[in-house]
């Protein structure tokens, strides 16, 4: 699977390869590929071949995790989207069990998650390549963090070992965990030499730049920090240091890539025009939001009408930002603002600002009216992602009123049927919290002060 002007002689079957871990990934979040011409017929170099395997099907299956459910869940429940029917229209109005994620949990472990991403690491240490062991282990990072920011408590200690009922690591160990693995993925990223091929062209979202994954790495050590802020607030400062180090230009954004042909098609397009056509809408706070604010990307999302997606939005061939500069310019702008560094926020705030073509703020921006800025800002910048919902967990921004009368907006996912069954260890849902050890209740929003609606 690539984009055409991308192609290269003698990468045709590791296209053939990407396109068939891409569509097992988009209708199971798990299935397995490793077939495929020069995947598979390298005598000489037999570990290196099977690496980029276990590449290609790991990547695949991350964009799957970043850009499939959770991230219409997220929408749904950041009030950004809303739900127009049977599933989606249940979402929306807070009406889940763990038969609605179900797969999500073990998609973080199965083919293409966690137990490949270990095999790959392996695989690199064997070859000597600092550089695909620094790629895989950022990869790992990314999958976790995220799978801790949907769960909270997570397996992930004992995932691959023999235990029969691996543990839950308390959701703010696996935090700690994964800003020791991003660091040392870092150091992985900066060694050079003659066995540090890394996985080159295999890599659609950044060719096996070692620059871009290692800002990469940063801004994730940023976004993750942040998520802990609330319960931790000495990672603000720890924030900005990472985000500083992280990605600053839209062209190191981390994207996946589609051709648009069968099988190779944006999962936003998937959902909404092949599988269900007419589930989702614009949410009209959205709307109102980006209608008040003149905001020139109500048209960049929606429709004339307003009432679906913009054609390009959901083209087949779109490529789908997962990790952007403006979401870490904008993690530097709160970080500074929350920090004191308040100069210093507005100028990221207007860096991120200018890439969405849009004007610099007041220079008397301040308080909390500039947190308020920077806040919504993101909130509207990050559209069709999950952290907008992780934002509104952690900062009750926008300050949204249940859809449900008398309701609490969902602050977590269940863990899988599956996963509960085969491991005694997950509780029953009726003993799961409500919210993760990361997340307390806000009792008033960050940007107005005002009593929180939704929590």
């Amino acid at each position: 699977m690539t984009i055409q002007h991308r192609a290269r002689p003698g990468m045709r079957a590791l296209r053939t390869a990407f396109a068939a871990a891409l569509l097992g990934a988009a209708v199971t979040g798990c299935k397995d590929f490793l077939t495929g011409g020069e995947l598979t017929t390298d005598p000489n170099r037999p570990t290196v071949a099977t690496n980029t395997q276990l590449f290609v099907g790991a990547q695949s299956a991350l964009w799957a995790v970043l850009q499939s459910d959770p991230a219409r869940i997220a929408a749904l429940w950041s009030q950004q989207l809303i739900g127009t029917n049977i599933q989606t229209d249940a979402i929306y109005r807070y009406d889940v069990t763990e038969q609605t994620t179900n797969a999500f949990h073990q998609a973080l472990y199965v083919s293409g998650g966690l137990v490949d991403l270990r095999k790959l690491q392996t695989g690199a240490r064997t070859v000597g390549d600092s550089t695909m062991l620094g790629v895989a282990q950022v990869m790992e990072a990314l999958l976790i963090g995220t799978g801790a920011d949907l769960f909270g408590d997570l397996t992930y200690s004992e995932a691959i070992t023999d235990a029969a009922n691996p543990r839950l690591d308390p959701q703010l160990e696996v935090y700690d965990a994964i800003q020791a693995l991003l660091s040392e993925a870092i150091v992985n990223l900066s060694r050079t030499g003659p066995t540090n091929g890394g996985p080159r062209g295999a890599d659609l979202s950044y060719e096996g730049d070692r620059a871009k994954w290692t800002r990469l790495a940063h801004t994730l050590k940023a976004r993750f920090l942040l998520h802990t802020a609330e319960v931790r607030p000495a990672a603000y400062a720890a924030a900005l240091a990472e985000a500083r180090l992280g990605i600053t230009s839209a062209a190191d954004d981390f994207v996946a890539v589609f051709s648009g042909n069968a099988g190779e098609q944006n999962f936003w397009y998937q959902f909404d025009v092949v599988q269900r056509s007419g589930y989702l809408a614009p949410d009209p706070q959205f709307l109102a939001l980006l209608e008040a604010r003149h905001d020139p990307r109500i048209d960049e999302y929606f429709n004339e009408d307003r009432t679906g997606f913009a054609e390009a939005k959901i083209a087949p061939d779109a490529t789908q930002p997962l990790v952007t500069a403006v979401e870490n310019l904008l993690i530097w702008a709160e970080a500074a603002q929350r920090t004191g560094a308040e100069a210093e926020a507005r100028t990221q705030l207007d860096r991120a600002r200018a890439i969405a073509g849009l004007p610099a703020v007041s220079a008397s921006l301040s308080g909390r009216a500039l947190l308020a800025e920077i806040l919504t800002e993101k909130y509207i910048a990050l559209f069709q992602g999950i952290e907008p919902w992780n934002d509104y967990k952690r900062t009750c921004t926008p300050n949204l009123a249940p859809v449900i009368a008398g309701s609490k907006i969902p602050a977590r996912l269940y863990y899988d049927t599956a996963e509960r069954q085969t491991n005694t260890n997950i509780p029953l849902p009726s003993q799961q919290p409500t919210r993760n050890a990361n997340d307390p209740r806000n009792t008033t929003s960050d940007a107005t002060g005002a009593a929180c609606l939704g929590q």
